[in-house]
């Protein structure tokens, strides 16, 4: 079995730091505390001037900072994160697991890069893509909090939600409020080897 764990909004705390940017960098005055993030398109959240300042912004501007840049979503994480593997490691059929991210290019590939080299988290494998439904091809199991890819799930593969605003609306069989709840359940990683 082969897990793929999302980078974003599961793992690194990518919306708060997408805000934080974009107020410091595109809009001083912006309320980033009253805004309803019920979308993970972040250009249909804060306004930007064109479709071409949101990119520039996104994947040139400020890849470093909102993708290399952004911390953990818990600050036990990490060392939670390394823990977890290790156990698994223990179990008869040892599944393997990967980091994805979609929707990337520029600079913020690199940026992923380092963001995952700063916290030596003991995953082998990371999969950075272009296209969301490229995902599936990478694991049969994915932790994930992309709606886009909540909604369309291959019959043969296996996702858990990792709950947020912008997804309230797709439901799961298995679903947690963070990356941390999911890693603490101890009968996860066996109902879905079943």
């Amino acid at each position: 079995m082969k897990i793929a764990i999302d980078l974003n909004d599961v793992y690194r705390g990518y919306t708060s730091q997408f805000a934080s940017y974009y107020k410091k960098v595109i809009d001083h005055s912006f309320d980033i505390d009253d805004v309803d993030i019920w979308s993970n398109d972040l250009e249909q959240i804060f306004p930007f001037e064109s479709h071409k300042q949101y990119l520039d912004f996104l994947y040139h501007d400020c890849a470093f900072e909102v993708f290399g840049s952004a911390a953990p979503m818990a600050k036990s994480l990490p060392a939670e994160l390394n823990n977890w593997l290790k156990e698994i490691e223990n179990l008869d059929e040892i599944p393997e697991v990967c980091f994805v991210s979609t929707k990337e290019f520029g600079k913020s590939i690199g940026a992923s890069l380092f963001f995952i080299s700063k916290y030596a988290i003991n995953i082998r494998e990371c999969q950075i893509l272009l296209k969301e439904n490229e995902v599936w091809d990478k694991c049969d199991v994915l932790i994930t909090a992309n709606p886009n890819i909540l909604k369309n799930v291959p019959e043969d593969k296996k996702v858990i939600k990792i709950n947020t605003t912008y997804n309230v609306d797709c439901k799961c069989e298995y679903e947690f409020d963070s990356l941390l709840e999911l890693i603490r359940n101890e009968e996860i990683i066996e109902k879905l080897n079943k």
